[in-house]
């Protein structure tokens, strides 16, 4: 009697644990097919499912095996199959770069090579301290820093600059990008996003959001060492809802999704016309498999993946689980290595990279230097 009820409880157990599994299993599936086909733009923007490539493949994969282990423990059966599965998704819509192999033997800059060491950072509008901030810079140690959230006054930029001894500070308006470098900047201008700025410290409603101010980049030219190179610092839309409804959540989401799309687009676009030596990057706060950071990987080398097999997350957290923040190069300028410091001074960590650069060039002839 004792025998049967103890069987009972374990098939009850083993059915409930299947069902588990089963409707789990089914949902990291069914992301899995409708973040592909958004990934290969099926889904319009007016579409609800529009976006939904913003969910993180390792995300989806590490569901998608863990619940198959369920059904597959109660079944008794093999474990290659969801294995093979998931691994064959995260491989191919993964931040996953079969380049990161050769990282192994990294590519050291011959004497005849110029090279530049590149940093970018969202230093999270100096919550931590100004002190703190330019300190973890000072250590980063990069010739050009990119950052995001830049909120600084003249009096303390001019301190940073004095600080961090002489290198050239441009920025945009309060809370958007800069850049800090070492070699001589000899033209920059602030370049409007088609986006308006969000709060992030507060809600936001989609259709307040149309009042504010445009978002923006910067687009430098540094000089190194005679030649030319532009510099681009650029940090895409985010921001929380106006309140914590499922509705707005939603609401908010599409919306930031669609804007970052937008801004994407036209930053390619803006890219595209540029002649010479290209580097860029910062905080796009999107994750590697999104449309957004497609569009640019299309025409620019992530550096972080030329040099690693697998994306470092660099949103700072207890647990991290995305990469957001990027550096990227065009035009015949190559990475030889890159990583992420472990610096504890903003909610992102700062990306790192060494870039050599190609046989020199003129000015641009499409940029006035005189203009401001």
């Amino acid at each position: 009697m004792i025998k049967n009820a103890s069987h009972m409880l374990l098939t009850l157990i083993a059915r409930i644990v299947r069902g588990i599994g089963w409707l789990l299993a089914g949902i990291a599936g069914t992301l899995m097919v409708l973040t592909i086909l958004d990934h290969h733009g099926l889904f319009s923007p007016q579409s609800p499912l529009f976006g939904v490539d913003y969910i993180s493949p390792l995300w989806i994969t590490l569901l998608f095996v863990a619940s198959s282990a369920l059904v597959l423990i109660a079944f008794g059966k093999r474990f290659w199959i969801p294995i093979s599965v998931g691994l064959l998704y995260f491989v191919t819509f993964g931040d996953v770069s079969l380049m990161g192999i050769l990282a192994r033997f990294p590519q050291q800059a011959v004497a005849s090579e110029r090279a530049v060491r590149v940093a970018t950072f969202n230093v999270e509008y100096y919550a931590d301290g100004v002190d703190n901030v330019m300190d973890a810079i000072d250590q980063l140690n990069a010739d050009i820093m990119l950052l995001g959230e830049h909120a600084l006054s003249l009096k303390q930029e001019t301190e940073m600059q004095r600080r961090l001894q002489g290198r050239m500070l441009v920025a945009g308006h309060p809370n958007s990008t800069a850049i800090l470098s070492r070699f001589p900047i000899v033209w920059w201008k602030e370049v409007e996003l088609p986006s308006h700025e969000a709060s992030l410290s507060g809600g936001n409603d989609p259709d307040e959001i149309v009042k504010n101010r445009h978002r923006s980049f910067v687009h430098a030219i540094v000089n190194i060492d005679s030649q030319y190179v532009h510099v681009l610092s650029v940090r895409f839309i985010a921001g929380r809802p106006k309140d914590h409804t499922l509705k707005e959540q939603m609401r908010w989401g599409r919306f930031m999704f669609s804007e970052q799309w937008n801004e994407s687009r036209f930053f390619a676009e803006y890219l595209k016309k540029l002649e010479g030596p290209v580097i860029f990057g910062c905080d796009l706060n999107a994750c590697a498999s999104s449309k957004a950071v497609s569009i640019i990987s299309r025409i620019a080398d992530d550096a972080y993946m030329k040099n690693n097999l697998f994306g470092d997350l660099t949103f700072r957290t207890e647990f991290p689980t995305l990469r957001l923040d990027y550096l990227f190069s065009m035009n015949g300028v190559r990475s030889v290595n890159a990583r992420r410091p472990f610096v504890s001074v903003s909610d992102h960590f700062p990306v790192s990279a060494r870039f050599v650069l190609p046989d020199r060039s003129p000015v641009p002839g499409q940029i006035d230097l005189g203009e401001n």
